[in-house]
């Protein structure tokens, strides 16, 4: 594990998305987000599911708490970018909190210039690191 880590909550949610499209796609951006050096990513649980309920944390699905080296943020947050640049017709937001800081990116490519999401990656870049 890295010296000093940032604990990150990234959620990926989408607008009128079912669970299963919800659960795929934020399997497929795990299994990008593998590929950087993150020390580890885990599923974020709401606890037990209430009695009689499936087991299923329904609340969860989309919810990931990555622990990585400060260093692995910048590549971090490009990885984000170009994740919700591939998604050109699905609305994506992604929270990022970093110990008491909290951001948000909104990206949906109908209303956001990739110059506008570019400005936005760059002010949570810097937020994050201060």
């Amino acid at each position: 594990m890295s010296e000093n880590p940032a604990q990150l909550m990234v959620e990926v949610v989408l607008d009128g998305g079912d669970t299963n499209e919800l659960d795929a796609l934020t399997r497929q951006l795990w299994m990008e987000m593998e590929e950087l050096n993150i020390d580890s990513i885990e599923r974020v649980s709401n606890g037990p599911a209430p009695q009689g309920t499936k087991a299923v944390d329904l609340a969860a699905i989309g919810q990931m708490a990555v622990t990585l080296a400060p260093a692995i943020i910048p590549p971090l947050f490009e990885l984000l970018k170009s994740w919700v640049e591939r998604k050109p017709s699905t609305p994506v937001k992604i929270k990022v909190k970093v110990g008491r800081r909290t951001a948000q990116i909104e990206y949906d490519p109908t209303r956001t210039s990739a110059k506008d999401l570019e400005a936005i990656m760059k002010a949570l870049n810097k937020s994050v690191k201060k």
